[in-house]
């Protein structure tokens, strides 16, 4: 059989191996797990993170990683609930009201203070916190979260208004609630030139910062200045670990208490779980697609992408990567979401015969050969497998190029060089928050070149993106957000995949806390009761 080839015969012995091989290592290790539990003299939380931290500076912060490590070190006015929704709490506000479509009205809690010796928190600390994020002199990578801020006006020492130049609906999920508002102590930061890297000058959460190894280990610890409930852990360890396979056999090791698990691991697990162990698999925002430049010469013709776009069974590729647990995906938003769409305009399956009349249309000489670079991981190559294999079936040869995350993340960049002009295809994903604005902001014609690589470029999409932003009515913003998804599908420049799943294993004497889609909130963790006795 030809090495570009995938039969579904193929993917099913890949589903066979994965599962008897792993249930065989975890048969053997069977009786040999170290004991887990907890203990008040030994009370030390391990966890594995996605990825290592290049910043913790909350204008800075360059991933979702980061901003799991800022939930337990720093308090913002709000932030989300654990749970399956994305409702939020009040954290460092006592009191936090909308008055009107640009103003918030907020109060500190007295008595917040910051490590360091840099004293009580004060609505100057936030005024300066949330307009650093957008003054142009930072140049805040996440400066679009604020949306349209103006400024915070400082009614007393506890007291303030948040202005907006015009209604931002995502304001309080996207800038509030998410790492970007975060409060920093305005004198602390100063001493420190106006911004940091790893090292915060001071913490205002229950843990504090203690110590980073680069691609290893962020450790925090208690925080001697907090005032609320005892944080249950003295220390949290938390693991870079950006090999989900290797994380798994750190947890069946007794070396962390709680990580994410390969989506192929999820029914080995269920038949045979590690003691003392819990898997919760949930609902990901995280979306998946193939996405194709525009501007290069193979993919100019939009019959071209087109013809991909029905070649693609999108049906096989979550059979196969995602073992049939992944939602498929009609668009950028996913389900629970205000601009859900229902249904997708290219059947899930495709149809291979429209595929094989727009190439016939276009006048494609076959077979034509396509690059489709994407991640070098198990999941991601298993989806691109399963779309050269579709792919074959039109005349379409596609040369998998698996890349680093660290190359894959700067190859439709233009700032990276001319790279970008030898993009063709890649699979992508990204995460976004509990509001459309989030998925939508990425593919607006002046992402091109940064986030946008498909170099898709519509003034309808440009113009209803604005539109939506301004609407804080629900059922307003529902039909433009389906719009635009249908904007992108029709200009054949994406392929929705899914929506991911998230898949977390803890010890059972843990009592985790995890964000709508998954992601763990470390300060929420806590110790089961049983545990404590």
């Amino acid at each position: 059989m030809n090495k570009n080839e995938l039969t579904a015969k193929n993917l099913i012995h890949r589903r066979s191996f994965l599962r008897n091989s792993t249930l065989f290592t975890l048969g053997a290790a069977a009786g040999m797990y170290p004991r887990i539990g907890w203990t008040a003299e030994n009370d030390v939380l391990h966890i594995r993170n996605y990825n290592d931290v290049k910043s913790l500076d909350p204008a800075l912060m360059f991933s979702g990683s980061e901003g799991l490590i800022g939930n337990a070190i720093y308090l913002s006015l709000v932030q989300f609930k654990p749970g399956d929704s994305w409702d939020w709490e009040l954290d460092a506000a006592e009191y936090f009201e909308q008055i009107d479509a640009t103003h918030y009205s907020f109060r500190l809690r007295p008595g917040i203070q910051f490590t360091n010796g840099f004293g009580e928190m004060t609505a100057d600390d936030v005024k300066y916190s949330l307009e650093r994020i957008v003054d142009p002199a930072m140049n805040s990578p996440n400066a679009g979260d604020m949306g349209t801020l103006s400024h915070v006006e400082v009614i007393g020492r506890y007291s303030g208004v948040i202005v907006l130049k015009s209604p931002f609906a995502a304001f309080i999920p996207i800038g509030l609630c998410a790492g970007t508002g975060s409060i920093v102590s305005r004198k602390a930061v100063e001493s420190f030139g106006g911004s940091f890297d790893i090292e915060p000058p001071c913490c205002s959460g229950p843990y504090r910062f203690v110590s980073w190894q680069s691609q290893r280990k962020t450790l925090l610890e208690r925080n001697p200045d907090w005032e609320g409930p005892e944080p249950p852990f003295r220390e949290i360890h938390v693991y870079a670990l950006t090999d989900v396979k290797a994380a798994e056999l750190a947890y069946e090791a007794g070396e962390l208490d709680c990580t994410q698990v390969a989506i192929e691991s999820v029914d080995v697990f269920r038949q045979q779980m590690p003691p003392q162990s819990r898997l919760d698999v949930i609902s990901s925002l995280r979306y998946y697609w193939i996405g194709l430049n525009r501007d290069h010469p193979k993919l100019q013709d939009i019959r071209v992408r087109q013809a991909i776009q029905y070649g693609v069974d999108v049906e096989a590729v979550i059979e196969a990567a995602w073992f049939g647990l992944a939602t498929p995906a009609t668009g950028i938003i996913a389900p629970g979401l205000v601009g859900h769409r229902e249904q997708a305009d290219i059947p899930l399956k495709g149809d291979l015969e429209v595929a094989r009349r727009l190439l016939r249309e276009a006048g494609v000489k076959l077979p034509l050969k396509l690059k489709l670079s994407l991640p070098a991981d198990a999941l991601e190559l298993t989806a691109g497998q399963v779309v050269q294999w579709s792919l074959g079936k039109i005349g379409i040869e596609v040369e998998l190029d698996p890349q680093d995350n660290a190359t894959l993340i700067t190859m439709g960049h233009e700032s990276a060089g001319d790279r970008w002009k030898d993009l063709e295809m890649h699979l992508q994903s990204f995460f976004m928050l509990g509001d459309p604005y989030y998925a939508t902001e990425w593919f607006i014609s002046e992402q091109v070149g940064i986030w946008n690589w498909e170099r898709f470029r519509s003034e309808e999409f440009d113009h209803l993106h604005e539109i939506a932003l301004a609407l804080t009515d629900p059922a307003e913003r529902d039909p433009l957000y389906q719009r635009m998804q249908h904007l992108m599908e029709a200009s054949g420049c994406y392929r929705f995949l899914a929506h991911s799943v998230e898949a977390m294993m803890t010890r059972e004497w843990l009592e985790p806390a995890f964000r709508a889609d998954g992601y763990p909130m470390y300060r929420q963790f806590g110790v089961a009761n049983q545990a404590k006795s």
